[in-house]
């Protein structure tokens, strides 16, 4: 699905991504690689291959849309350095023609040294005329600029008939603010309310859809 925010046309992709065509740039949040290593290491068990889609999506996703720009809104690689590593690093080191960037999350906690290694150049945060990249939601946005941010997992639930319900992620626009879903398959969903002044973007399997 594209849409128009600002005269600028953006691609909501149920990959879960967004794309800014003028730009070739593609932008993701929360992929978390290395939280099973993580839980794992910390005495809490989850076989080796529990991220293995992770890793499968982004290169399917690098593919499919071959960008020249990827920007990561946070929460790239959870917390501490672990053997999962390994496989961030030669993930990048294969698309290496691609030229990545870090908005650095909480959960960014290792040295942007070794993001710089592997060709990842770390920031707070990215901005131009009319948008601001972070990852967390940002106060006293300029007038005439959208902050795109992660961070929250948005979700929104909907509900059928029999007490019938399902979890769905979803990109959530507001005013100045527009969150992306969360990349990740280690990752949640926090519940969004609609409201009048929100607009929610539902990822299906095979589409986005306005609801």
């Amino acid at each position: 699905m594209t849409i128009d925010i600002s005269g600028v046309a953006f691609t909501l992709l149920y990959q879960k991504a967004l794309y800014k065509p003028d730009e070739e740039l593609l932008i993701i949040a929360d992929v978390h690689l290395g939280k099973a290593s993580h839980f794992r290491k910390n005495g809490i068990s989850l076989p080796s291959s529990a991220q293995q889609g992770d890793y499968d999506n982004l290169r399917n996703l690098f593919d499919l849309v071959q960008p020249k720009k990827v920007y990561f809104l946070g929460d790239l690689f959870h917390s501490s350095l672990n053997d999962d590593w390994n496989n961030f690093r030669d993930l990048m080191q294969a698309y290496g023609h691609i030229v990545f960037t870090l908005v650095r999350g909480n959960h960014d906690l290792i040295d942007d040294r070794l993001f710089n290694e592997v060709n990842v150049v770390v920031v707070d945060t990215i901005e131009d005329e009319r948008f601001i990249y972070s990852h967390e939601p940002l106060d006293n946005i300029a007038v005439g600029k959208l902050n795109i941010v992660g961070h929250i997992h948005p979700g929104y639930v909907l509900s059928g008939l029999g007490r019938q319900s399902v979890k769905l992620p979803c990109f959530y626009m507001r005013e100045q603010l527009m969150i992306l879903p969360a990349f990740g398959v280690l990752t949640g969903l926090y519940s969004m309310e609609q409201s009048k002044s929100a607009t929610i973007y539902l990822v299906l399997s095979d589409s986005v859809r306005k609801l």
